[in-house]
């Protein structure tokens, strides 16, 4: 399949490892020139190094997405360094775990800026730049907490759902020359599901491995996900073969959440 993205321009956010890291590869595989950024300098700098590794043209930049400023600086930063911009990945890392009783107004501010706000700053940053060599996209990488709430997360429970309501805004707003797609992310084998499952495991009294089979046990497909095959979603709503597609959300769970809609 042409995916029709060599040559594109990227902008891959919280790309240092992870999901992020994985979507920004596959671009790159693609023949994209990519941007990507991180709260860690270092880390983001390594993850550079490795695409680069791979004959892949990549720039890197520190950023604190929980901040107006750093989103800013960062779409006009990337559009800079890459000439222009034709796809922007919105992605976070994961806010802190925990119940509504657990959580005080500073986690809940916290947690607001950076899934949320974030993804309302970048996209906003970014639209002139997308709009102005013809049209562009927009991937949001969000959660299967935006369809089905899942214990102890109360703030993905409530800010993913911000999330995909702005993508299927701004895909009405935007058209016809900005397509915007969310992506509901399932349990994938990252640092993140092993984060997940410590702190269930210390909630239940069990361990890590009994929780984690339970998990997998409400998985259809058996197995948590590879990151290399949601890449593989977002290589798909970034190219030509998704033309047609806009305000769409697709779940890439392994079957986990089967809801109608």
């Amino acid at each position: 399949m042409n995916t029709g993205l060599s040559g594109r321009r990227a902008l891959i956010t919280a790309a240092s490892k992870g999901l992020g890291f994985a979507s920004a590869r596959a671009l790159a595989a693609e023949g994209c020139v990519v941007a990507l950024s991180s709260s860690n300098d270092a880390r983001i700098q390594d993850a550079a190094k490795m695409l680069r590794a791979n004959g892949s043209q990549v720039f890197a930049k520190v950023a604190d997405l929980r901040r107006p400023d750093d989103c800013a600086s960062l779409v006009d930063w990337a559009v800079e360094q890459l000439g222009g911009l034709d796809v922007l990945v919105n992605n976070t890392r994961g806010p802190v775990l925990g119940r509504v009783e657990d959580l005080d107004d500073t986690a809940w501010l916290d947690a607001f800026n950076l899934v949320l706000m974030s993804a309302v700053r970048l996209s906003r940053a970014a639209t002139p730049a997308l709009q102005r060599d013809g049209g562009g996209v927009i991937v949001n990488l969000t959660s299967i907490a935006a369809n089905q709430p899942v214990d102890n997360l109360v703030l993905s429970n409530t800010l993913r759902p911000g999330v995909v309501a702005l993508g299927k805004t701004l895909a009405k707003e935007l058209a016809p020359l900005i397509r915007v797609n969310s992506i509901l992310t399932g349990r994938f084998a990252t640092d993140r599901i092993l984060e997940e499952n410590q702190y269930h495991a210390k909630e239940l009294n069990l361990h890590e491995s009994e929780v984690a089979a339970r998990s997998v046990q409400n998985i259809p497909l058996g197995r948590y996900g590879r990151p290399d095959e949601l890449a593989n979603a977002v290589v798909f709503l970034a190219g030509d073969a998704s033309s047609f597609i806009t305000g769409a959300t697709l779940a890439v769970d392994g079957g986990e959440h089967l809801g109608l809609f």
